[in-house]
């Protein structure tokens, strides 16, 4: 069944400036398809689509998107909240403190090994090192060895 094409409300040139300084690969994409259109290099949804390498059925539902509520609709994309983390926020904040004293730890190892007997949380190694390194920005403290003669 023909659709017509929406009508396009912002210009050409408009759309090219969005879509330049757009960081979303998705959101861009969309935006090229209405510059596309808004160009008047293509006139159909399947020319939209072999110009951008995706399904006609893709731009068909962008395009419904547009329809419905414009632009703010079309780049309103769905962002997955993720897995929840195995550690409660209870123990996260007991981590942070702990890592921040003076003792500290000397491995990752001891960290999961702490959190084993300390709380009860039962994690791998590498879901460990992720957690201290990458999430709370952390390191074990480790001594440094020092040479005998020097004081």
């Amino acid at each position: 069944m023909y659709k017509p094409m929406p009508e396009i409300q912002e210009s050409a040139e408009e759309l090219r400036a969005l879509m330049k300084q757009e960081r979303n690969l998705k959101a861009r994409q969309r935006l090229h398809a209405l510059y596309v259109v808004a160009s008047a290099q293509a006139d159909s949804r399947a020319a939209v689509a072999r110009l951008l390498g995706v399904n006609r059925d893709t731009i068909g539902a962008w395009f419904a998107l547009y329809a419905d509520g414009g632009r703010e609709r079309l780049l309103d994309l769905y962002v997955s909240p993720g897995k929840p983390s195995g550690v409660p926020p209870a123990v996260r904040a007991a981590l942070v403190t702990r890592l921040e004293a003076e003792d500290g730890f000397a491995s990752y190892g001891e960290i999961q090994a702490w959190l084993a007997e300390q709380h009860g949380v039962t994690m791998r190694y590498g879901a460990t090192h992720h957690l201290v390194a990458y999430q709370l920005q952390a390191h074990p403290k480790v001594v440094r060895p020092r040479h005998i003669k020097k004081a």
